[in-house]
């Protein structure tokens, strides 16, 4: 049988299991384990903490269970920790997030660590462990704490190739990426042996090998909204690392790093990028991504877009499925509140970020001299402005003539909406929580930096991703 697979789950889209259900594994990990692909990741229903999937193909999941919850056997490390799932005695008790899974070969045992926060705020910023004799089957909270008395946010865990462990996580009110590395028995820290980037505030970090050199994917600190990833790379985990380097569009393709996956072939070993498609207002609508991360050279990382992959699992060999939209489409943020313009009737509002809504996504139809004309996808209504009254508004089809823009680029990401037939650019108002965009002078006037970011900045990010399979 071929064991050519072309990923079933579109990328950007909510994943189902084998039975339909949605996948719960945000923020997780993979571990390669006697022929199959183990993914575990946070689930946030009920008593749940941590779901198991399996897959040969990193494709038709199959669960195997909720391998951490708010009712499983606890037994205390041989470091003092907390062995308290639920603080303040709530329905969902304490935030699980970005587990992570490793096999110790001298113990036998698989050991979990991961995010531990108390169900109320993020104040505590523990990491945690548990451990089982079994991959996929109900592991034993061993507790949390802090890290050498550190704080400790987005983690991961890499194992190396002699099999030494380390524990990488945010700390300093994510200000700092710390690396520590674990004891043999991989359940306690023995050492702080590295801070990355101090200052610089990154988070969700993953961390790969290849050819003797350490790859390192990143994020910025924007909570669930997508931001510019970014990439770094060293000859030792524990040395001096490059600087950080841009990997993918302006918004990671609308995700955020968790895990980098080996396809290790007979011809090649490939590496695919996991990352979370947070959705900000409903997180039940939160989607995936399985991305190819390239190499032109031993120290150069690239990432495009793909809906899926074909993956050939004898070879190791990946290739990268683009569909070719049949128009353009984009979401237009603001850069200083990070809201997304929206259709709302004839008005145009901003609103937070919802993979799902319609109204959010504009379609970019070619007009005179360069310019464009941006129709919302749910209303069928164009972008327009009321010069007079310095308000923007929505026009009908037949007025889209009179209603065109034009972008100035600022940088390579962001740049000014200016309305063609006025010389106005789009804005957000004074009061920038109030939602309302107005028209303001353009590019002749120059903002003071000291207020912020300059409120005619938008980022026109593309849309990418398919619905949910």
């Amino acid at each position: 049988m071929s064991r050519t697979q072309i990923i079933q789950n579109r990328n950007g889209a909510p994943w189902l299991d084998q039975d339909g259900e949605p996948l719960h594994a945000h923020g997780g990990g993979i571990l390669y384990d006697n022929g199959f692909y183990y993914l575990f990741g946070e689930n946030r229903t009920g008593r749940r903490k941590v779901s198991c999937y399996r897959s040969r193909t990193l494709s038709d999941w199959e669960w195997r269970g909720d391998i951490l919850t708010l009712d499983s056997d606890v037994e205390p490390l041989y470091c003092r920790s907390s062995l308290d799932l639920n603080p303040y005695s709530t329905a969902i008790g304490a935030n699980i997030e970005r587990p992570k899974v490793l096999f110790n070969a001298k113990t036998g045992q698989y050991v979990m660590w991961m995010h531990w926060e108390n169900g109320n705020d993020y104040r505590d910023a523990r990491c945690a462990v548990a451990t089982c004799d079994t991959v996929d089957g109900d592991y034993t909270y061993r507790g949390s704490f802090n890290p050498i008395g550190h704080m400790s946010r987005d983690c991961t865990l890499f194992q190396d190739d002699d099999g030494t462990a380390y524990f990488l996580s945010a700390a300093r009110e994510n200000a700092d990426l710390l690396v520590y590395r674990l004891s043999d028995d991989y359940l306690v820290i023995e050492e702080l042996v590295k801070t990355l980037w101090p200052g610089q505030y990154r988070e969700a970090p993953a961390v790969m090998k290849r050819g003797g050199v350490y790859f390192m994917t990143t994020s910025a600190c924007t909570g669930w909204h997508p931001n510019p990833g970014a990439y770094a790379y060293a000859d030792s985990l524990t040395g001096r690392w490059s600087p950080l380097l841009p990997l993918g569009d302006a918004t990671t393709y609308d995700t955020q790093p968790t895990f980098i996956v080996p396809i290790r072939g007979t011809e090649t070993t490939s590496y695919l990028y996991l990352g979370d498609r947070w959705d900000p207002t409903d997180y039940q609508q939160s989607g995936y991504a399985l991305l190819l991360l390239e190499f032109p050279d031993d120290r150069t990382m690239e990432m495009r877009w793909a809906d899926t992959l074909e993956i050939d699992f004898e070879t190791g060999r990946v290739e990268a499925v683009v569909q070719e939209p049949e128009e353009q489409r984009i979401r237009i943020r603001d850069v200083g509140e990070r809201l997304y313009l929206a259709a709302d009737g004839e008005a145009a509002i901003v609103t937070n970020l919802h993979y799902q809504a319609d109204e959010q996504i504009w379609a970019v139809e070619p007009a005179a001299e360069g310019s464009m004309r941006l129709r919302n996808v749910r209303t069928g209504r164009y972008l327009g402005a009321d010069s007079e009254q310095r308000k923007v508004m929505l026009a009908a089809a037949e007025a889209a003539g009179e209603h065109e823009w034009s972008l100035l680029p600022i940088d390579e990401e962001r740049g000014m909406l200016i309305h063609r037939q006025s010389g106005l650019a789009l804005a957000m108002a004074e009061d920038r929580q109030s939602g309302e965009l107005i028209l303001a002078e353009g590019s002749e006037f120059k903002h003071d930096r000291r207020l912020g970011s300059d409120p005619r900045w938008f980022l026109l990010a593309p849309v990418r991703g398919g619905a949910a399979g």
